[in-house]
């Protein structure tokens, strides 16, 4: 079994380190890490790396993780000679056994596979628990956030999702060298790997969430993006979204979303500069802006 990681990275060496050295336990056959840019020491310690598999590319500016990822998956689909890809950010890692679990599943129906993301603490990471049935309408909206159960995998069970996250996405190299145009690099941050995912699995893909696949995501959960330019990219790319022949969510979901976004901005950012955040999203969402 030939398996690639795929690591996109950016300013967050210390992070890298454990992400790298958890890596490097484990035999894949390739490790690629795309920096973006970084602007820290990362550039000067990755050089510095002896281990043979690993593949450094560098972008000239910071294209984002959804950049990062496309241009990581083109060069693995026009390069390399692998047959597994593992996705995933620089904050997370793959746990001891990953491959073992991974080499004992049955991969005769499935070409793509979604992981189990737990934090350090050993509590579900929610940011990166796959869609069993995304919210696509409005009705279905209000509905998730009554009663997100309904469209969300078991997470002690294997079970047939519609999406996945880039943290424990694993894809058949087939996929790939099919549909790497299709991550949107434009998105930067927020949505790129549903996007991509639901585009599969709506064109006959079927992704099998597994729990035995686990991944370590080392993030802050209680991070208030409503005060921060994070929230920018959540509000104009569901904007953008809008207009996409795949879009996961429909126009009457995605006005609620954002609506929701706003009375969480004010009640919970109280910041002017959250409130600019989110029309100059709306704006640019419209206006199909690249991320700057």
């Amino acid at each position: 079994m030939n398996c690639t990681a795929l690591i996109v990275t950016y300013n967050r060496l210390t992070k890298l380190k454990n992400c790298l050295k958890a890596t490097l336990l484990l035999p894949f056959n390739h490790i690629i890490i795309v920096d973006n840019a970084s602007t820290d020491n990362t550039a000067e310690w990755l050089l510095a790396q002896q281990d043979p598999r690993l593949h450094i590319l560098t972008t000239q500016i910071n294209i984002g993780g959804a950049g990062g990822f496309k241009h990581g998956a083109h060069f693995i689909a026009s390069y390399l000679d692998t047959e597994w890809i593992f996705f995933f950010d620089d904050d997370a890692y793959p746990t001891v056994n990953l491959l073992d679990q991974f080499n004992r599943l049955n991969k005769q129906d499935y070409q793509i596979f979604s992981s189990k993301v737990l934090l350090p603490s050993g509590k579900i990471c929610k940011m990166n628990v796959p869609y069993k049935k995304v919210p696509y309408t409005a009705y279905e909206t209000v509905l998730y956030g009554i009663k997100p159960q309904k469209f969300l995998p078991n997470l002690l069970e294997q079970e047939e999702v519609q999406t996945f996250s880039f943290v424990g996405a694993i894809l058949h190299q087939n996929i790939l060298r099919q549909y790497t145009h299709l991550i949107d690099g434009q998105l930067f941050l927020y949505f790129d790997d549903v996007l991509f995912s639901y585009h599969l699995s709506q064109s006959g893909y079927k992704i099998l969430f597994s729990p035995n696949l686990v991944f370590i995501h080392d993030t802050t959960i209680n991070t208030n993006i409503y005060q921060n330019k994070k929230i920018y990219y959540m509000v104009r790319n569901l904007v953008y979204l809008k207009e996409n022949q795949y879009s996961p969510f429909s126009k009457c979901s995605i006005s609620l979303r954002i609506i929701r976004i706003l009375i969480l901005c004010i009640y919970r950012g109280k910041n002017i500069h959250s409130i600019l955040y989110i029309l100059k999203g709306i704006k640019d969402g419209f206006l199909h802006k690249k991320p700057r």
